[in-house]
């Protein structure tokens, strides 16, 4: 299949007018195409002509081929694989029924698009890219020894004559940026193995969050905690709270908050209330003995 297919194409392409693009396959592999491509009309690359190579797998039409760059242009890089949606690039995108003639096709259309950056493609200034073009007609390829001054004919083609093809939406590749991300992680406190919140240790948002008095800070609810963290030097780990619970604050003048400690009573309020009762009617009975 694949080398009835590429002969049918050499064929094809050596009965067309070579005005704006010639391409035969080497002599001793089929499967290595020579091309060459004139540059666009009204663009820095008009008076160019520019030659490549263009590697078909084994597996074409059903997998896409290589294109490489061997004349300096100043748009692509040379003697590397440029990255198209019709290259190895992206098999994703090849459909079997494009061939040689859709890559040139594509190539010719990329010329005087920006790279910014693309895999394979260059930013040359303009006169750059036509100085390159002009001498880019002395070039000679040195395997297939094609002239560039003779390799493309002078005469354009009769437009009743032009065979029209559809071209598909092409796109080049850019290179990725790396982005470092910072994790996420959350802190726990070895006593109470909750999760803590890193909190400012500033007195705004004390006076703001709890009443101070005599350098303890009361409170009547639980604290609830997350598991937000915060890159600030001047941080406090506040732990969880249970209720009835104080916060006793260690601080010294002009110097931020940083030793917190918890106290507080562990038994719970109802058996408070149960001794109580306790007591309380035991004085009763007592009383009623001595004055009865």
């Amino acid at each position: 299949m694949s080398v009835k297919r590429i002969m049918r194409e050499a064929r094809e392409l050596a009965q067309e007018n070579t005005y704006e693009y010639d391409a035969h396959p080497l002599e001793d592999n089929i499967f290595e195409w020579h091309f060459t491509v004139r540059g666009p009309k009204d663009t820095d690359f008009e008076e160019g002509r520019y030659h490549g190579r263009i590697i078909l797998p084994n597996e074409y039409p059903f997998k896409p081929p290589e294109l490489i760059f061997l004349t300096p242009n100043g748009r692509f890089e040379l003697n590397t694989k440029i990255c198209l949606s019709i290259t190895g690039f992206h098999p994703e995108f090849w459909q079997p029924a494009w061939g040689i003639r859709t890559v040139l096709l594509a190539v010719v259309g990329f010329f005087p698009t920006e790279a910014r950056g693309a895999i394979g493609g260059l930013d040359y200034t303009k006169e750059e890219r036509k100085r390159l073009a002009k001498k880019s007609l002395d070039w000679v390829c040195s395997v297939c020894q094609v002239e560039m001054k003779d390799a493309l004919s002078d005469t354009p083609p009769d437009a009743s004559t032009i065979k029209k093809e559809e071209l598909p939406e092409f796109m080049m590749t850019y290179k990725p940026v790396e982005v470092k991300e910072k994790a996420e992680s959350s802190k726990y406190i070895e006593e109470d193995k909750v999760p803590v919140e890193i909190v400012e240790a500033d007195s705004t948002s004390a006076e703001n969050k709890n009443k101070i008095k005599n350098g303890h800070v009361s409170t009547e609810t639980n604290v609830t905690t997350e598991t937000n963290v915060t890159a600030e030097t001047n941080a406090t780990m506040v732990p969880q709270l249970a209720a009835n619970q104080e916060i006793e604050i260690t601080e010294q003048p002009g110097e931020p908050i940083r030793n917190i400690s918890v106290t507080g009573r562990t038994q719970p309020i109802w058996l408070d209330a149960l001794i109580g009762g306790l007591v309380s009617l035991l004085i009763a009975l007592v009383c009623r003995k001595y004055v009865a």
